[in-house]
């Protein structure tokens, strides 16, 4: 994942939707405007669907016929970015998108907001130390946190806020991305610099409110700002002996950051190179113990024995959906 070239900026990172209605075929075709024989089909059990249509990240739900439920439409973060891939290739955005969606009958049970902040609006730490002590505002009653620290320096490293239930219509996490995706891509933290990362997360009424904003301002200014602003801010709710001053810059920093999230648009980041991880990993998890079984067969004077696992492994129809995925452009998927 690359670290965002802007200072600060958004992208929808969940996306789920439902449609009471059976009919697969014409919903990939006319929704989602993807082929069928593209997506690779199999039995599912969740939520109580019993198909699932996957293309890669990208995944379609579809209920027994005698189920109300009908179809859902689910995308990660990851999926987001894949889908984002595919709009691009037959010219759509997001908006026109939803706007087809909502059309054909889609109702939004899930929807997160991610604004990432590269410049370091709040010291997330110093959040965390503060909403432990009290001196923050917020319509919610609960938080939790998880984090690392460095016993050296005694500091708080890799820390993630949690304001709300999980499990209720609405909640936001802060954290400190730039110490995820350091440790993911094995670069030091100096190297890669500050990244914030903050998840507006939206369920059922909640995210059918959101959406209905979106759609009406055709940005995410109104939304992300307004949240926010309902859902945190720091303030003296009594009297502070030690850390003033960082009370302050939290203060500070976080007013600057709401006011600057209303400039800010729907950004994307289209992707095409569906299912890599596969490949990916064979790269940095295989890649020297395949190197070691070659040396291996010059030093033993013996035919390659990694060609006579190849020639003797048979691939599982995923695999034989991915090679198909794999080996085809992008509009050859779009109808």
């Amino acid at each position: 994942m690359l670290k965002p070239k802007d200072k600060i900026s958004a992208c929808i990172d969940y996306f789920r939707m439902t449609f009471k209605r059976h009919d697969i075929d014409i919903f990939l075709q006319t929704v989602l405007k993807m082929r069928k024989e593209y997506m690779l089909q199999q039995p599912s059990s969740k939520f109580g669907y019993v198909e699932l249509y996957q293309f890669d990240q990208i995944r379609v739900y579809n209920s027994a016929p005698d189920d109300e439920r009908g179809i859902m439409f689910e995308l990660g973060g990851q999926g987001c970015r894949q889908f984002e891939g595919i709009m691009d290739a037959q010219n759509r955005d997001w908006y026109s998108f939803i706007e087809l969606a909502l059309q054909e009958g889609g109702s939004i049970t899930r929807l997160d907001i991610a604004i990432d902040d590269t410049i370091g609006y709040v010291h997330i730490p110093d959040c965390l130390r503060f909403t432990q002590q009290g001196y923050v505002v917020s319509k919610f009653k609960t938080f939790d946190f998880n984090g690392s620290g460095n016993i050296t320096t005694g500091e708080q490293e890799g820390v993630s806020i949690y304001y709300g239930s999980k499990s209720s219509d609405n909640y936001l996490v802060m954290y400190q991305k730039n110490y995820e995706q350091a440790k993911k891509q094995k670069i030091d933290i100096e190297e890669f610099g500050v990244w914030n990362r903050y998840e507006i997360r939206l369920k059922d009424e909640k995210a059918r409110s959101a959406l209905e904003l979106i759609m009406k301002t055709k940005d995410l200014q109104l939304v992300a700002k307004g949240v926010l602003r309902s859902f945190l801010r720091f303030e003296y709710t009594k009297p502070l002996k030690r850390g003033k001053a960082k009370l302050n810059k939290i203060k500070k920093g976080w007013e600057t950051f709401l006011e600057d999230v209303q400039a800010i648009r729907l950004s994307v980041e289209p992707k095409t190179n569906f299912y890599r991880r596969s490949e990916n990993w064979l790269r940095s998890q295989a890649s020297a113990t395949m190197k070691m079984v070659q040396e291996a067969d010059v030093i033993l004077n013996r035919e390659s024995a990694i060609d006579e696992m190849i020639a003797k492994a048979t691939l599982s129809d995923r695999q034989e959906h991915m090679l198909e995925v794999l080996t085809c452009d992008v509009s050859d998927i779009i109808c």
